[in-house]
């Protein structure tokens, strides 16, 4: 399959936890990443067009380690589709710092290295 997308996307089962706009902290789990943004599964209601904070917790990238960094950042949903009851949401960085956009780069160097092995 041809990716017609702006960046690629990294398929990832990573936990997260989103605070709502109702200031409730909920958890979340990221489904994958790019270097713009992230796609999440969500049990609360995120409204599209809405800026969020969102605490991640992202594996190293040396797989012989059990070390996880806890990644907080801003994102902005740019879409938001409930299925079941499960929201599926579409989000771009607002503000990152540059320590952990780096981790995500690495990250996606990484696994586009060995997608086309699959």
């Amino acid at each position: 399959m041809i990716e017609l997308r702006k960046t690629p996307r990294t398929n990832v089962i990573w936990r997260a936890a989103i605070k709502l706009a109702e200031g409730k902290v909920t958890p979340v789990k990221v489904v994958n990443i790019s270097s713009g943004g992230l796609l999440l599964h969500c049990s609360g209601q995120v409204e599209a067009g809405k800026e969020y904070h969102l605490m991640m917790e992202v594996p190293g990238i040396n797989q012989a380690s059990s070390e996880h960094y806890q990644v907080p950042c801003k994102v902005r949903a740019l879409h938001a589709r409930l299925s079941g009851d499960i929201y599926y949401v579409g989000v771009t960085f607002t503000e990152i710092s540059s320590l952990h956009q780096s981790l995500f780069e690495a990250w996606l160097s990484i696994t586009t290295r060995y997608d086309h092995l699959v």
